[in-house]
């Protein structure tokens, strides 16, 4: 069905509110967790299988639908470990007509939200966005904040850090007034709060 124009599973869709008609942007996913639109740009972040979490940019979407590529392409497994010839998740998208991930993470780190981060936050940040993880082993990834500065262009990462907090991330915002990011953690369960200290 994701690959399928005729269903709406595994796509990115726009709704217009006066038609009430779903305009396909991307297609291709499996399980969309975060996503950020601006103008034209989107960046949609998505579960893998057993393996496989991928960070997508999608560039004026209104010219092109970006197929992603699932169940066909994917750096992830499946769980029973099992071949399907309807789902073989070949280890390359470009090869086979998709659209790359700009990032995948192998193991997977339980990714949820994306957002931007302003200059406003650190006067460094340009293209500087993070991205939550849930999860549950520290060590890959998980329980962490990603903070991925993207290129100009968006087609490449020059930067990458890890923020490591030790809790499921579910959901993150930019406070603007405040300059501060607000996190949803699972685990404790609380809402912390993210702030850049001057030392």
């Amino acid at each position: 069905k994701p690959q399928r124009d005729s269903s709406i599973f595994g796509k990115i869709l726009f709704i217009s509110l006066d038609k009430n008609i779903p305009l396909i942007f991307s297609k291709g996913h499996r399980v969309a967790q975060g996503l950020y639109v601006q103008n034209d740009l989107i960046i949609s972040t998505e579960h893998g299988p057993r393996g496989g979490d991928e960070i997508n940019i999608n560039l004026e979407p209104e010219n092109e639908v970006e197929n992603y590529g699932w169940p066909i392409s994917s750096y992830g497994e499946h769980y029973d470990k099992e071949y399907k010839e309807d789902a073989p998740l070949h280890k390359s998208h470009k090869k086979f007509g998709f659209t790359e991930p700009i990032k995948y993470f192998t193991p997977s780190i339980g990714i949820s939200d994306v957002i931007k981060i302003p200059k406003t936050f650190n006067e460094k940040f340009i293209n500087d966005f993070f991205v939550a993880s849930m999860g549950s082993v520290i060590t890959e990834g998980d329980l962490s904040i990603h903070h991925i500065r993207f290129n100009k262009d968006f087609d490449k990462i020059e930067f990458e850090d890890i923020i490591p907090l030790g809790q499921r991330i579910r959901d993150m915002i930019f406070v603007r007034e405040q300059n501060i990011v607000l996190l949803v953690l699972e685990n404790t369960p609380a809402i912390a709060i993210l702030k850049l200290e001057n030392i």
